[in-house]
């Protein structure tokens, strides 16, 4: 009898063992005007924020439980709902992504990604976003003001070397101006100020390459404090940064790609 049947049914699926991997607790966001229903694995593997915060609240699906339901979501006030979903679209790519037919994420999803995974301590979705960002991943690659601010922002001490670097070389020939409104008043002194340490090479029109040490060394030395300063930060999120290697203003080939989410 159908009845029976289901009965039955019932008795089997009590008494089956979960998979841990495979059964997952759920958590619900409320960002904005906006919910999400996300399993919370990945929040606690990935964000040390998440993870302390998910110890205090009990993982038994219970509505009453911040986070059970939409009636009572955890709230994440001062976020937009884009930058958490464009972080939510690394955390759990899609099956269209699995399947190699999903579109990459375009560069202002993955600053976005860069924002939150630096606010909460995302340490290996934060590695892949600066490493997407630093390569041709994206659409479009960042311009030397981007780096600077970028940079300045989240706590990533090449981009800042090499956006000062280009702007030193005056690829772009910004007026004092266009520097000041781009990185700042002081920043626009210093940098003109390297420009015109090296002036006798501009009026020889001789062009000194990127990883020349001559300009590394005046912008380390102008901008000393800022960028240890940003050094220390960033040993927060890789405890492998060091000041040489920030000072590096060449290409990132030497960093490893994994797959953020996992």
């Amino acid at each position: 009898m159908p009845a029976e049947q289901t009965t039955d049914q019932l008795a089997a699926t009590t008494s089956a063992g979960r998979v841990d991997e495979f059964y997952w607790d759920t958590v619900v966001f409320k960002v904005e005007n906006s919910l999400f229903k996300v399993p919370r694995d990945r929040f606690i593997a990935q964000s040390e924020v998440f993870s302390g915060m998910f110890q205090l609240v009990p993982s038994d699906g219970h509505e009453s439980v911040e986070g059970g339901s939409d009636n009572n979501p955890i709230i994440l006030e001062g976020y937009k709902a884009d930058d958490f979903i464009a972080l939510l679209k690394v955390l759990y790519p899609g099956t269209s992504e699995v399947n190699g037919a999903g579109d990459r994420c375009t560069k202002d999803e993955i600053i976005s990604v860069l924002k939150l995974s630096t606010i909460w301590e995302m340490k290996k979705i934060r590695k892949y976003a600066v490493y997407s960002l630093s390569h041709s991943f994206v659409s479009g690659i960042l311009s030397p003001i981007e780096k600077i601010t970028l940079a300045r922002e989240h706590r990533v001490s090449k981009w800042f070397i090499q956006g000062l670097t280009s702007l030193v070389e005056d690829n772009l020939k910004l007026s004092l101006d266009e520097l000041e409104a781009s990185v700042g008043l002081r920043t626009a002194y210093r940098i003109l100020g390297i420009k015109h340490e090296h002036c006798s090479s501009c009026r020889k029109n001789v062009k000194i390459p990127v990883r020349g040490s001559v300009f590394q060394k005046s912008i380390r030395d102008a901008f000393e404090v800022e960028i240890n300063e940003m050094v220390e930060d960033e040993r927060r999120y890789d405890s492998e940064v060091g000041y040489d290697s920030a000072s590096q203003v060449g290409d990132d080939s030497e960093v490893e790609y994994t797959d953020a989410s996992s």
